[in-house]
């Protein structure tokens, strides 16, 4: 905690910088180098706020029944950032993410720059348009609300979706419009040649003809999100269909390849339905992959099948099925990849977890296998198997061994680094968050969190993330049900989870 001497030196040293014109960003940069304080102390002086005024801020913009007062501000910045217990020292507490984003409008900065302090090159970047922020324009045309703005008289729409902290605009003809809408968007990320009819001749190259279907497997991996779960697996199990058919026709080399393929829709299609709740058919489309992986000897798709089981026993429960799993996954005699070796290592701890045993052992080794990124010759599926897995995965052993406030702050340093259009991962990582606060005993923290999964469940549609979110509920209905925020959280799921019902049936 800054003293009265401190914060003398600090107010001086801001007062003739800003007489010079130099910007806040720039004074919180200079604070940090030259008095050690900590990016969120920095950005308030360089302000020539208070704590108290920070506070009348936030609650004028933000009015709450319960208001901020100084002591919170200053339990915020007295946190030590990412990676530090929020409980040490105890005049200590990590802000929710929430608060973090409301502190970084009030501050004119953003929420990395108070994690993580400002960026030494203040100037604007050149404006790229990323493959994300495209898929999240055309993720948005399925919704009725753009459908209102196409008018007649060749008005063309507008469409606006978030890249970094600003956002990019993006007009189309109605023509243009029309088109996307009815290919769905997910048309306009395919390369052109991935449209063509498919490969009728058994004549044709078994590398080609893999290659044909790898293209369109990989064009709906990376495109998940701009379609339900549902609609991805119609398209997949057609493709899948035309595949058996050109395979029964083709060569022993192409049959081998072909087969190979099939187990990588098998694949895919299984995450999917465990992403609409359908866990019958994950194990039925799992037990399928791994069958026709090792028709083929695809040892790394065959263990990757091991580690799905092992997943899906850890979210129904069944720790000790989860463990041997995790075993045998990583003691099989095969050539495995690291990532999956990393994998084996943290669904292990998670299993361990809910006995109260943190496995510090396997959860480092799998940071050392993550960290050691992929080799060239790993499947293209385990690209999402990176350091940043490791963590959300550390943070559900915390979580499980009952120390929610360290799976806390880990979550809230990864949700900063989520782009805005990864709408899935944003809700399993805010659902998490939620329950980590309710573990910690802070209701309003943890009903906030759930309330902002839910928005991105709507995006995503992914029944997995909404079960999460009702045991969410259960738990703080069951210990707050008369806490406000707790109580709109309730409602507001209630509402979504009948709005779901409705369109299912």
């Amino acid at each position: 905690m800054e003293d009265a001497g401190l914060r003398a030196q600090l107010r001086q040293f801001r007062n003739r910088m800003a007489c010079k014109g130099i910007a806040a960003h720039q004074i919180a940069a200079a604070l940090i180098q030259q008095y050690d304080v900590n990016p969120r102390v920095a950005f308030r002086h360089a302000l020539g706020l208070t704590q108290t005024q920070v506070a009348e801020q936030y609650n004028r913009r933000w009015p709450d029944p319960t208001p901020k007062t100084r002591k919170e501000i200053s339990y915020w910045e007295c946190w030590g950032g990412p990676g530090e217990s929020a409980s040490s020292p105890s005049s200590a507490r990590a802000p929710s993410y929430q608060d973090l984003g409301r502190l970084a409008q009030l501050y004119g900065c953003r929420v990395d720059d108070l994690l993580f302090g400002p960026s030494r090159d203040p100037g604007p970047a050149p404006t790229a348009v990323p493959y994300h922020v495209i898929a999240d324009i055309l993720s948005s045309l399925d919704s009725a609300g753009y459908a209102e703005d196409v008018e007649v008289g060749g008005v063309p729409v507008t469409l606006c979706a978030a890249i970094g902290e600003g956002s990019i605009t993006v007009s189309l003809s109605r023509r243009q419009f029309t088109e996307l809408l009815a290919a769905g968007g997910l048309a306009a990320l395919i390369p052109a040649t991935a449209l063509a009819p498919a490969p009728a001749s058994a004549g044709t190259g078994a590398a080609e003809t893999a290659g044909y279907w790898r293209q369109i497997l990989t064009a709906h991996q990376a495109g998940h999100h701009l379609l339900t779960p549902g609609a991805h697996i119609t398209a997949l199990t057609d493709a899948l269909s035309d595949i058996s058919a050109v395979r029964d026709h083709a060569g022993s080399e192409a049959r081998h390849q072909l087969r190979r393929m099939q187990a990588e829709f098998a694949e895919h299609i299984s995450w999917l339905y465990r992403e609409t709740g359908d866990l019958a058919s994950c194990w039925r489309w799992a037990d399928r992959a791994a069958e026709w992986s090792l028709e083929t000897g695809d040892t790394s798709m065959a263990t990757y099948m091991m580690l799905r089981r092992a997943t899906v026993a850890l979210d129904q429960g069944h720790h000790a099925r989860a463990a041997d799993l995790a075993r045998a996954a990583r003691h099989a005699d095969w050539d495995v990849p690291p990532a999956l070796q990393a994998t084996a290592h943290l669904y292990l701890a998670r299993a361990q977890a809910v006995a109260g045993v943190v496995a510090e052992s396997d959860l480092d080794r799998a940071d050392e296998l993550l960290a050691a990124g992929h080799r060239t010759t790993d499947p293209a599926y385990l690209r999402f198997y990176t350091s940043a897995f490791g963590e959300f995965q550390r943070a559900t052993c915390y979580m499980s061994a009952g120390v929610p406030g360290r799976a806390a702050t880990i979550l809230q340093a990864r949700l900063t680094a989520l782009p805005s259009t990864s709408h899935r991962d944003r809700a399993v990582h805010l659902t998490r968050l939620g329950a980590a606060h309710a573990a910690d005993q802070v209701p309003d923290a943890a009903a906030i969190a759930g309330i902002g999964a839910l928005t991105e469940v709507r995006h995503s549609e992914s029944q997995h993330a909404l079960n999460e979110l009702q045991r969410l509920d259960a738990a703080l209905t069951r210990g707050w049900p008369r806490q406000p925020k707790v109580r709109e959280f309730h409602e507001s799921l209630v509402a979504a989870t009948a709005a779901t019902n409705r369109h299912a049936v």
